[in-house]
């Protein structure tokens, strides 16, 4: 039998080899070309000719346990998905537990390989090799085994793009790329949209100026993470894979490319090939769809041609001043130390029995190894073709006769050209499973599931509907293991236990969300028979029954009564005391006198609201005086590269986390080109096109400070304000106002509590608050920790996590996670309708918080990954992150609780862990508000608690004549929030609208405060969260804005339907009342197209149709015409004249 075996390379596909040999008694000699084992996985800061070659921030596509050797489980601890350094890591306890390093040698070449003279009695080769100091040396082999696999030769197409020569930019293949931030705010363009096209795509759009993705065909795009966040690939099972082969090939595409879209559509999205889903190797990427939606990734097509520095498309656009394009365009694989009689490559095909043998070599003693391309993963595959190879150099198994090979080999290369489009990249692909049973079956170890079901149920039923993990196939046959067994029944454990670094509650059973809706139906159907006859008269006049259980319902307070007639009430001296002013009282006594409406009015800060409040006293004819501390408006959304004191900061990377849509100003859409979730860059612009066009900047006083904002003497008549401003040379200046507007939002001053972590002083690393925090560059290969799990604590946490060498992110309650990118890819935001609200509304909270966390865990199991807080979704502002569970399941993140305690450079978590030597601490723990220009009797902050009615106006001022403008934390968008504000303020400031009596606000406010503290969790950031649809209606009614649905509904139903089940947009607020804009139903019925814009930029076949949304439509029709029957006979009256109607429906 042959005894000495050849191996090439010391990557994954050698070091099984090397294995399987010592397994059957051969012995193995492994040739290395590098210095060390690890192959495709060892990242190099420099790539080598012929040798593999990946960019640092590499994780593997496939999860743990269906990758790993099958006889060697990976460590519990290891993440799902692990970054190229684990891998090599994992390679490496592999090799020191078998002891197969003593069979590699390091920095030797392979020449040449060929068979020897008496190769058809003896199958012997000659192996002529170079060592590191050139010396070359012969060796004679029984066998050869060659795992170079096929990533080694890259495949660089230029002749396919003219005018690349004239190219004055830089250009590489993507084995060439390493990291991202050379290429800060640069174009680029990155061709080919596989694996690496995606990650590079993705990586550089987070530093670059723009990046273009360049699609010939585009792509199916699948997650790693699958349902309730589990990895994709474990889903997949032999059930699954039994329909695959069982159905029509394009039924089962179809129903996985239906599945695809509901993640995002690809039509929409403009990824959209022409070929299905199962046609091609699809593109593994979580996060491609969230770039593309933030508009920093652009789909391109094909490239024309190239002209200097520009790069024209297909589509006949142009993009000037490109700086590189990056050839993500796949790899060639050769074997040149082989003859082209042994193996001929062409056009990436190889004639080979299997993807193995070599089918006309007299004797079968050359084995490829690991030339495949797997959906799935390759190192099991390697492992399994290793297996057989050795058995067949034993002399165990044979193989069929050259015909029969040559059968085989074209059978499945027409079944390939069947199924595939035509690429070079499909020329060696094969499905995990199939495969995998196919070899099995030659080497004798395929799993018999009948038997498995007679004498092990549990195990059976585990092999059939669990993943099928590479241990399934040790359990019988040569190189059984007996671990086998015990690792497939722990395996999901495994999964597990990286992500259970934070102690929480184990998930709450469920109760039923249906049952609840069932009896209330009952109940309801119930009542509705026994009063039938009394049924009608209770529709027409509800009244009676309001009345009769108004007893069991809430009371939140009365509705407040607006005095009339105050304007002609007496002014009070100005020492009358707060207490009696009770009294009636005006809404406004002008610096004028009475009767003439305020004229001057002193804005301070020019972000959102501070543009929202010139505008909005301009479109009352007020004279707005808008002070702004810096050199430029934009306010939060202006980034600069050093914090300033008592000034909003950001990070570099910031994208906003509501739509462009949600978030404009409500006579403003923002250009429809723009993308959907905007960059802090592109939110400075917006507010420079709303700035110029409404004219609003000859209003603003740039580099000037307020200093002090107090009530004139004679406030109580006058309500007069006098201001005192700084200019940025020093000059002060008073100033008169008749009314104020603050518009300084509340992210300027940081929470720090240093006090509530012990030992902080001793801390050898560095920390700072995230409002310091710009860019991730400084902090590659250190261990960072970030406290607080909101917003900016997850954003920051992500992006350090793809350059540090651990990040921890630490958290005392946990949150709910949700996705910006919701069903079928569109803005999250985009689907909370007034009509859900309304559903919402009527439901038990409980049961509200069930469905909405039922969904939210659909997409990853909160309490898997434990982030699972022990409140409800709506008892905490959620956390905006759509790349946090793939950073979690990579093991870049890791989840900790609360810090007990620092100690020089270690950090103590209060479960008793300890990291040590870590390098910096960033605190996300938010901000405090205050207003220190003014005087505490005015406005007083305890704890980010301030009384203010409907979070806008001071209750206890004599006269309305100061206004907080965008000091709340909605559930939802800012700035619609704050014109609204401003709106209405404008409008009290005016005269024409009045506030209700001092006792009334005082009750609102005190209601608001109940109910925030019973539904949200105690902290100082839930104390002014709103609702970001029923905040706006509340101030809209206050403004006399708000649309009327019924209205709507009788005279344009096709808007009645967009404003109650689309999208709650600004413009709605526009459509009636004061500052209606013409443009208001265009703008909603067109909001649609907008959101699409961004991403139509690449040519594709038309986007599938949407669901009917006929369903609405119809029920809203018979309502419509069943009202119309029973009021047929007033029918024309009521067409006329609504008004009656509406009346008795307000209640």
């Amino acid at each position: 039998m042959p005894r000495r075996v050849a191996v090439i390379g010391g990557g994954s596909s050698g070091l099984a080899c090397i294995k399987c040999c010592l397994d059957e008694g051969l012995e193995p000699v492994c040739f290395e070309s590098s210095d060390d084992i690890g192959g495709l996985w060892r990242f190099k800061e420099n790539p080598e000719p012929d040798r593999a070659s990946i960019y640092h921030s590499v994780i593997i596509n496939t999860s743990k346990e269906m990758m790993c050797f099958s006889d060697y489980p990976i460590p519990a601890h290891f993440p799902n998905f692990m970054h190229n350094s684990l891998i090599v890591e994992y390679f490496r306890m592999y090799a020191d537990h078998f002891q197969l390093i003593k069979h590699i040698r390091f920095n030797t070449k392979v020449l040449q390989v060929k068979q020897r003279s008496d190769f058809s009695r003896s199958g012997q080769w000659d192996v002529e090799i170079e060592i590191q100091n050139g010396k070359k040396e012969k060796h004679i082999f029984d066998a050869v085994m060659i795992c170079t696999g096929h990533h080694c030769h890259p495949n660089l197409p230029l002749q396919d793009f003219p005018g690349i020569d004239t190219f004055t930019g830089k250009y590489f293949h993507s084995r060439d790329y390493k990291t991202p931030e050379q290429w800060r705010d640069k174009k680029v363009v990155v061709i080919g949209i596989g694996n690496s096209g995606g990650d590079i795509a993705v990586e550089l759009s987070r530093v670059t100026k723009q990046l273009y993705l360049s699609t010939r065909r585009g792509a199916w795009i699948l997650n790693r993470l699958g349902d309730n966040g589990m990895p994709l690939d474990l889903l997949f099972n032999r059930v699954v894979n039994f329909l695959q082969s069982w159905l029509p090939f394009g039924f089962y595409c179809h129903l996985f490319e239906k599945r695809l879209n509901q993640r995002f559509d690809h039509g929409v999205y403009n990824l959209k090939p022409t070929h299905r889903v199962f046609s091609q190797h699809p593109t593994l990427n979580d996060e491609l769809p969230n770039r593309i939606l933030s508009g920093t990734v652009q789909v391109k097509p094909n490239i024309r041609r190239f002209q200097g520095s520009n790069v024209e498309f297909d589509d006949g656009t142009v993009v000037e001043d490109v700086d590189l394009v990056v050839f993500a365009t796949g790899y060639k694989f050769s074997f040149p130390f082989l003859a082209s009689s042994v193996v001929s490559v062409t056009n990436n095909k190889a004639s080979l029995y299997k993807y193995v043998f070599p089918p006309q070599l007299e004797k079968s003693t050359l084995a490829i190894i690991g030339l495949v391309q797997p959906l799935g993963a390759i190192m099991p595959i390697s492992e399994m073709q290793a297996r057989w190879a050795t058995r067949v150099f034993k002399g165990c198994k044979k193989l069929p006769t050259m015909s029969d090979m040559l059968k085989d080999i074209q059978c499945k290369e027409q079944a390939m050209a069947s199924r595939y489009v035509t690429s070079q990249r499909h020329t060696i692909q094969v499905d995990y499973i199939s495969y995998m049973d196919e070899i099995a079956r030659q080497v004798g170890v395929r799993p018999n599931f009948a038997k498995l079901l007679l004498t092990d149920p549990k195990l059976g039923l585990n092999i059939i509907f669990g993943p099928s993990s590479p241990y399934q196939y040790r359990l019988n046959g040569p190189g059984k293991w007996a671990g086998a067994r015990q690792a497939i029944l722990t395996q999901w454990e495994r999964v597990t236990k990286p992500m259970q670094t934070r102690c929480c509650d184990e998930p709450k059973a469920k109760r039923s969300s249906g049952w609840p809706l069932v009896l209330t139906a009952s109940a309801l159907g119930l009542a509705a028979y026994f009063n039938r006859e009394s049924l009608l008269t209770l529709i027409q006049d509800p009244t009676p029954l309001l009345e009769r259980i108004k007893v069991y319902l809430p009371t939140p307070f009365e509705a407040p009564c607006l005095h009339e007639g105050a304007a002609n009430t007496p002014c009070l001296p100005p020492e009358t005391s707060l207490q009696q002013s009770t009294h009636p009282r005006p809404p406004l006594i002008a610096a004028s006198p009475p009767g003439i409406m305020a004229r001057r009015v002193a804005i301070i800060g020019a972000g959102a609201s501070g543009l929202a409040s010139i505008k909005s006293c301009l479109d009352e004819g007020l004279e707005p005086v808008c002070f702004e501390s810096s050199d430029d408006i934009g306010g939060l959304w202006r980034f600069k590269e050093n914090p300033e004191p008592d000034r909003a900061s950001i990070y570099h990377s910031v994208i906003i986390n509501t739509s462009k849509e949600m978030m404009c100003f409500s006579d403003y859409p923002i250009p429809a080109h723009f993308p959907n979730f905007m960059h802090n860059s592109l939110i400075m612009d917006y507010f420079r096109m709303y700035a110029d066009d409404f004219k609003l900047t000859k209003h603003i006083r740039l580099n000037t400070k307020v200093l002090q904002v107090n009530q004139r003497p004679d406030f109580s008549c006058s309500g007069q304000w006098d201001v005192e401003t700084q200019d940025k040379d020093g000059k002060k200046e008073k100033h008169l106002f008749d009314a104020v507007m603050i518009c300084i939002g509340h992210h300027c001053h940081p929470h720090m509590p240093i006090h509530d972590f012990p030992g902080l002083e001793t801390f050898t690393g560095k920390y700072f608050h995230s409002r310091d925090y710009k860019t991730p560059e400084e902090w590659r290969g250190k261990k960072a920790v970030v406290i607080g799990i909101g917003n900016s604590g997850a954003d920051i946490s992500v992006e350090l996590s793809r350059v540090a060498k651990q990040v921890y992110l630490s958290t005392r309650r946990g949150a709910w996670v949700l996705n910006r990118v919701s069903d079928n890819g569109l803005p999250l935001d985009m689907l909370f309708s007034k009509a859900q609200m309304m559903h919402g509304e009527m439901l038990p909270t409980g049961l509200v918080n069930s469905i909405a966390e039922a969904k939210v865990n659909q997409r990853f199991d909160h309490g898997l990954y434990n982030l699972k807080p022990n409140h409800r979704l709506f008892s905490q502002h959620p956390t905006l992150n759509d790349e946090l569970p793939n950073r979690i399941l990579s093991g870049t993140i890791q989840v900790r609780p609360n810090i007990r305690r620092f100690q020089g450079s270690k950090v103590e978590f209060d479960d008793g862990s300890v990291v040590e030597d870590v390098d910096l601490v960033v605190f996300a723990t938010g901000y405090r508000f205050s207003f220190p220009f003014l005087a505490s009797h005015v406005v007083s902050v305890t704890d980010n608690k301030v009384s203010l009615y409907k979070y806008v106006f001071p209750p206890e001022l004599e006269r309305p004549t100061l206004a907080i403008i965008g000091l709340v934390q909605p559930l939802g968008a800012i700035m619609p929030i704050s014109e609204m504000q401003a709106r209405w303020a404008t409008q009290v400031f005016k005269g024409s609208k009045k506030l209700p009596l001092m006792s009334a606000m005082l009750k609102d406010i005190r209601y608001k405060q109940e109910s925030m503290a019973h539904r949200y969790v105690t902290s100082q950031r839930h104390t002014i969260q709103v609702d970001y649809t029923s905040y706006m209606d509340e101030v809209a009614d206050q403004a006399g804005i708000r649309p009327s649905f019924l209205k709507l509904l009788l005279i344009d139903p096709r808007l009645a339907y967009h404003v109650m089940f689309g999208p709650p947009t600004p413009y709605q607020y526009r459509l009636a009342g004061p500052g209606k804009w013409a443009g208001a139903r265009q703008a909603i019925l067109t909001q649609w197209e907008r959101v699409a814009k961004p991403m139509q930029t690449r040519p594709s076949d038309q986007t599938s149709a949407k669901r009917s949304s006929r369903w609405p439509l119809v029920l809203a029709g018979l309502a419509l015409g069943l009202a119309a029957y029973h009021k047929r006979d007033t029918l024309m009256s009521l067409v006329q004249d609504p008004t009656p109607l509406l009346e008795r429906l307000k209640l």
